[in-house]
């Protein structure tokens, strides 16, 4: 069956309309790919998150000893 081929999915292979050039295993490559990359960004997105709140903490334990 072809990923995301409504044709397919609602009455089978032979009413396919996609042209679609991509093998299954292309298909599940560049979802791999893409979900991959989105977890970077998100890793990305929490170190600075978190390197943020580190300078926060920094700052309150700083005045705390004075």
């Amino acid at each position: 069956m072809i990923p995301g081929c409504m044709g397919t999915a609602a009455m089978g292979i032979e009413h396919c309309t996609c042209r679609f050039e991509k093998s299954f295993a292309q298909f599940e490559r560049e979802q791999y790919n893409e979900t991959v990359k989105a977890l970077k960004q998100e890793i990305k997105d929490l170190e600075s998150e978190n390197a943020y709140l580190n300078r926060i903490i920094k700052k309150l334990t700083k005045n705390n000893r004075r």
